[in-house]
């Protein structure tokens, strides 16, 4: 008798462990639903987001020609925007579809003729060629005054120091071309990270400033400083920190270029 009751309750707490199993597994199953949920929709704001950002750079690309000044002016608002609220996934798309508009600056020295477009795409119609001369004619970003425009707007993005680090980028290959343009964007950058909050366009304006031969450039980074010094006080550093950067900038400001390069 004693033997059947154990194997009556060694066959209940079989059945107990099983039950509970098939409530984990039930458990799992209900979960498996709520992740795919929760990725489907982070997959649909990233698409809402890239969709905007899309919308926007097209608003900037197509000024003045088919868009008016507001609207352009609302699109670079709508990029600040999605970059100081958004993920890292949202703003890491917006830097790559900035930097690949800012990388035209290469072409800047190219006619963008038929010939040209031909040499490039050398399957497509002559009438869909010269649609690509008309549109290359007025891109808003194949003009100085249209890449120094996203380059100011890299200045005001707020977040993070990603932007800060792609003005670099685009400084430290701009400055392996001499010419009239590449020292206008140049300028551009420079004037860019002195109106950024990132301590990282802080600290490259401090070596550009001791490391650079150009008169002309030092003393935009100078400029910069000067915009730089009035924010120390909003970094998150120690008090020591801020006085020792405020010392820094101070030295450079007040010290004529041939004596620029501290120690």
């Amino acid at each position: 008798m004693k033997k059947k009751e154990e194997t009556g309750r060694g066959a209940a707490t079989k059945a107990a462990q099983a039950g509970e199993t098939a409530t984990e597994a039930r458990g799992a199953q209900g979960a498996k639903p709520e992740a795919d949920e929760e990725k489907a929709k982070a997959q649909a704001e990233l698409q809402a987001a890239l969709k905007e950002i899309e919308g926007a750079m097209h608003s900037i690309k197509f000024y003045p020609v088919a868009v008016s000044e507001q609207a352009k002016g609302e699109a670079m608002l709508k990029l600040e925007k999605l970059y100081s609220e958004g993920n890292e996934t949202v703003r890491q798309m917006l830097l790559y579809m900035i930097h690949e508009v800012l990388c035209t600056s290469s072409d800047l020295k190219v006619m963008h003729t038929l010939e040209y477009f031909r040499a490039k795409h050398q399957n497509q119609e002559p009438s869909q060629l010269r649609v690509q001369v008309y549109r290359a004619m007025f891109n808003y970003n194949n003009s100085l005054e249209g890449l120094t425009e996203l380059i100011r707007l890299l200045g005001r993005m707020r977040g993070s120091d990603d932007a800060a680090k792609l003005l670099t980028y685009h400084f430290s290959h701009l400055s392996s071309v001499e010419n009239e343009g590449a020292q206008i964007l140049r300028s551009a950058i420079l004037e860019a990270l002195g109106d950024s909050e990132s301590r990282y366009a802080l600290g490259a304006l401090l070596d550009y400033a001791r490391y650079t031969n150009s008169e002309r450039t030092f003393n935009r980074v100078v400029e910069a400083l000067v915009s730089w010094e009035e924010r120390i006080e909003t970094l998150k550093i120690t008090e020591q920190e801020k006085e020792k950067l405020r010392e820094r900038i101070r030295e450079i400001v007040t010290s004529d270029f041939g004596g620029s390069h501290y120690g």
